[in-house]
Parts: C-alpha cells; structure tokens; sequence
C-alpha cells in the first residue's frame, strides 16, 4: 500500500519507545484506514509481537496468539496441544518485559473481547499488578471505533486510566492526494477526493495514469473491482442485519437530511430510524451538522445529517441504485448516463467541506491570517453560508465555496455581503472579513477588489502550486 502522510502518527509511536517504561496505548480508527500499516511500518526495524484477531473462538484465537508469541521468544509453555488461558499468556509476555523492550501490538482487539468478553478484565488486572512496572509496551488497536471508546478508553471500561496514549487514525486530508495522483491537477485532485475520500485503501485503487472517468468505469463500475461492493461488504461487517442501515444511507445520500424525511423515504418508525442514525454515528459513517453558529449544538433543532465518507456518498447515489442495470447495459453506459450528467452536481455538494480544509489549510500555513475556534455551513430558513468561521460568539470570516465551470462574479460577492449581516449582530459586518473560493477563478471586477484587499480570492485550480 502506499504509505503516506502519516509521519506524525508513526513518531508519536516511536517517541514512546524512549521511555524505557510501561506503555499501554490505543490505536483506533475506522475499517481501511491504514491502522495495519501504519503499525507495521513504526516498527518495521524492531523485535515486535504483532497479532491480528479474527472472529474465531477464543480457544483458536488463543492458539494462534501463543504460536505468533513462539516465533519471536520460544517457550513449552506456549506449544501445547491446549493454549494456555488468556491471563497466563499476558503473565509471560509481561515477565519477558521485566527484563528488555517488548512490544505487543493486538490488532482487532475487538473480536478477542466478543470471543473473551472478559479480557479487558484479566488485562487490567495483570497490568495492575505487574504491567505498569514492566518495560512492555502494549498497543491495542481495533476499527469498531465506538467500541474502542466506549470498552476501552470509556470511564467505565476496566482499562480506563491505564492508557498511557491514544490514536484516533482520521482519514488523510486533500492535500495528501498530492502524492498519490502527482499527474492529476488540483481540480482533478478535489474531484477525486469528492468520490474517493481519504481512506488509503480507496485512494490507491485510482491511477493517475487514467483519467477520472476512465478510472470510475475500471475500479468502481467493475463488477470484479474492489470498490464494486466495498461499502456492502463494510456495512455487512460491522452490522448485524444491514437492510435497514442501507435504506437510511441511502436516503440521506439522495439529500434527505432530516430526521422526518429520512422517515418519509424509508418508510421506517421514527424511533428506530433514531437507533440506526445514533449507531450509523458511533461508525463515523455520518454526521450530524448544525449551523457552526449554534451555541449550544447538542440541543439545535436545527440539526442535518451528512455521509461522513465521500466514498459511501458515492456509491449509494450512483452504484447502488443501478445494481442491476449495470449487469446488463455495463459500465460505460451507466457512466457515461447516469453518473456524468449528474457529478458536477455531486461533487459540488460536498465542495463546501472540501474547502473548509482548504481553508484550514491556509490559514496553518499563514496565507490566510486569523485565528478562530470553529468553522463550517451556516443556514437559517432559506438562506445559506458555505463557510462560517466563528472565533467566541463572533463570526470572523465568511466565504462562499463554487463549484462551477463559470468564473465567480460580483454578484455572487454582493450576495454574500447581504447575507452576512444575517450572523453579525445589529447586522455589523466592518470586522468580518469575506472570501470565495472558485473552480474557475473569477471575473475581472471580483480580481480588482481581491487586490486591494476586499475579499480573499482562493481559486482552486492554483492550490499547491509554486505560486499559491
């Protein structure tokens, strides 16, 4: 896989290897993210422990833990026809620790607890009592990210306390893309990442060498690709009876956001439309967003829900709904009928997000200078903001983010300037600075204003450029 933009990650690992004491850290984050690798490649060059969990019996789990063990420190103990329980394995590994660095990495930690519920248990209390004496260094990690936090790191998980570190694996930002598609350009490179996301998994299946929609049709459409079924056989993984969480992702993927239209569409209750949101949120696989404005988000009736992933966004609006109809008419005539006509439009639901990192992203790297606590949509009744940042209860900057094969002109500059006085108090916008970020730069008017100063100009087509 490639492996890339994870320099940060891989240190924060490798710095506590110095400490020359006990380490008990939790590495977490979505299925595909790269947590595997990311472990395999910081401590490629040490004598390191690593097992992966499957959803055995916990007798097969413990067999294959005592002979992955017996590869790197060889003991009779550990190649008995019978494995030895849970508590004497951790003993032993903890003992080799009294004496040098030993490293333990147990990945999917969370089938080991469904086939041993009571292991976090038995982990605790050896760690109690000689672990966190010892020089072992004990990473966990696992992709149910709600269970992660709730067993592991929750306040009520046995473990609670012990952790010495977390790692919660995001996906990788836009301008990581850089280095997976050099040959594309920046607007190739946001529309990749608009169908794509930043999972590594999905990113490398795309080649730089083929064009957007040559790609679409080969790694997507593909019957035998790997991105054909991804989110099907995800979904399938993580949830017990999926049909109604693929309704509900649907739904929203066809812009239903609300909690009443998702019921609408679905034809499903409302309260266990609620149970299957709240769960589709502990997956990181939506989001619920309110106006950044808000001051009080938990409570906001004003609340939507999002795809989280761009990746399962995609699929559900132009895979899914055409499963059949690609057996039979194949992938370039779905392409070329259904999912080109409408991925501008696709893409440009998502290039708000998109240009809140870009916005981050500048604002890190000093070209555009403020400091704020909060950025994201605002909206009220009919009237929308792409991109609100908010520093205390005051908005500080405003932009609107298109996605349109027209340069932006002033009016959409004026529209703007109407609109924020909806999110200043008394309607004062002197402090508030303005900004447009565009796929296809802007009129000579906007250019004139953004030279002297009047509004920030982010014209994406330049992003990562010499001169950006």
């Amino acid at each position: 896989m490639t492996f890339v933009n994870r320099e940060s990650e891989i240190q924060s690992l490798l710095d506590r290897m110095e400490s020359n004491k006990a380490e008990l850290v939790i590495v977490y984050g979505r299925r595909r993210i790269g947590k595997t690798e990311l472990l395999r490649k910081a401590f490629k060059k040490e004598k390191a422990v690593y097992f992966v969990a499957d959803l055995g019996a916990d007798q097969d789990q413990r067999r294959r833990f005592s002979e992955t063990l017996n590869l790197l420190y060889p003991n009779p103990l550990l190649q008995t026809e019978i494995p030895p329980q849970w508590e004497s394995l951790l003993r032993y590994i903890i003992e080799l620790g009294g004496k040098e660095r030993v490293i333990l990495m147990m990945d999917e930690f969370p089938y080991l607890c469904s086939s041993h519920p009571a292991l976090p248990s038995i982990l605790q209390r050896i760690w109690d009592d000689v672990g966190k004496d010892s020089k072992l260094y004990l990473i966990l990690s696992g992709s149910l990210v709600s269970f992660m936090e709730r067993e592991i790191l929750g306040h009520k998980s046995p473990l609670y306390g012990r952790r010495t570190g977390q790692l919660l694996l995001n996906p990788l930002p836009l301008y990581a893309l850089k280095e997976f598609f050099p040959g594309y350009s920046p607007e190739d490179r946001i529309s990749a990442y608009a169908i794509l996301g930043g999972v590594p998994a999905y990113l490398i299946q795309f080649s730089d060498k083929l064009s957007l929609n040559q790609n679409i049709e080969k790694q997507i459409l593909n019957p035998t690709a790997f991105l054909h079924d991804e989110v099907r056989f995800i979904l399938m993984e993580e949830l017990r009876d999926p049909k109604h969480y693929l309704s509900v992702l649907q739904s929203i993927a066809f812009g239903n956001t609300r909690m009443n239209d998702i019921v609408q569409r679905t034809g499903i209750e409302r309260g266990p439309v609620s149970k299957y949101l709240s769960v589709l949120q502990d997956l990181r696989l939506i989001e619920r967003e309110v106006p950044v404005t808000e001051k009080h988000p938990e409570k906001s009736r004003k609340g939507i829900y999002r795809l989280s992933d761009h990746f399962f966004r995609f699929w559900f609006r132009f895979i899914l709904p055409y499963k059949s109809r690609l057996a039979e008419d194949g992938g370039r005539k779905i392409l070329e009928k259904e999912i080109l006509p409408h991925l501008d439009n696709f893409i440009g639901q998502v290039f708000d997000k998109i240009c809140v990192e870009i916005f981050q992203h500048r604002v890190k790297e000093g070209k555009i200078k403020l400091t704020y606590e909060s950025v994201g949509r605002w909206w009220s009744g009919n009237e929308e903001i792409d991109l609100v940042a908010v520093e205390g209860d005051h908005p500080i900057f405003a932009a609107e983010c298109k996605w349109s094969k027209k340069p932006v002109g002033i009016d959409v500059l004026r529209d703007l300037q109407r609109k924020v006085s909806l999110i200043t108090p008394g309607g004062r916008v002197a402090d508030l600075r303005l900004g447009l970020f565009s796929r296809s730069g802007f009129t000579k008017e906007v250019e004139a204003l953004g030279k002297r100063g009047e509004v920030d100009l982010i014209d994406i087509r330049k992003i990562g450029m010499k001169n950006d």
